[in-house]
């Protein structure tokens, strides 16, 4: 478990999400990463970009949702996004791009201002969910674009949780790796998918003996 992971888990008291599955890495020079982070800026933003996620996220999702539904021990039904903590407001761009095409109901949240947009921490009091009036059980997908240490999402697995959440998956489109880094694992992995074979049947909750080469 990486460092940042570790922490997270002693700050939470173990209540975090229940799986996280990336899609992808997002190493800093590719364009996937490119589409990540401009895809919800509105003076940047691409049509191209956007629908190039949503096209990846929901090809995913249609091959894998029963593998995360295997490995919580139930199928979402509903979603939530991680809330900007850069003061945007209104729908999360990504809970705007993907809409009503997984046919499950959003959970929006609050953020407690009190943490800046560059915190790299967990906070238990970073995000409120708003529950009322939703049926239960709740088991939660969240959607994150951006996974660097997991810090904001796994807040808001915590409050889901802490809040009646039964369970809470996270589904990420870009597992962030920066480039001219001196961590040695980094290395290792910037090099082991230099040249990668993307294939969306794999997923990283499928078993080795079941995965496609």
């Amino acid at each position: 478990m990486c460092r940042p992971c570790q922490s997270h888990l002693n700050q939470s008291g173990g209540i975090l999400a229940d799986t996280v599955v990336p899609i992808s890495y997002s190493p800093r020079s590719s364009q996937h990463h490119h589409n990540l982070r401009t895809y919800k800026d509105a003076m940047t933003s691409s049509r191209q970009a956007r629908w190039n996620l949503l096209a990846l996220l929901l090809l995913f999702l249609n091959d894998h949702l029963d593998c995360i539904a295997a490995r919580v021990g139930a199928a979402p039904t509903h979603l939530a996004a991680v809330p900007s903590t850069r003061g945007r407001t209104g729908l999360h761009p990504l809970a705007a791009l993907v809409g009503d095409r997984l046919d499950r109901p959003w959970i929006s949240s609050t953020v407690n201002p009190r943490y800046s947009q560059g915190d790299r921490e967990f906070h238990s009091d970073w995000f409120t969910p708003n529950l009322l009036n939703l049926r239960h059980p709740m088991h939660v997908l969240i959607l994150e674009d951006t996974w660097t240490t997991g810090a904001r999402a796994q807040s808001l697995a915590h409050a889901l949780k802490t809040s009646g959440a039964d369970t809470v998956a996270t589904v990420v489109l870009g597992r962030h790796v920066g480039l001219g880094s001196n961590y040695a694992p980094a290395k290792r992995l910037l090099t082991a998918i230099a040249s990668p074979v993307f294939d969306t049947t794999r997923c990283i909750l499928d078993e080795p003996s079941k995965r496609r080469t």
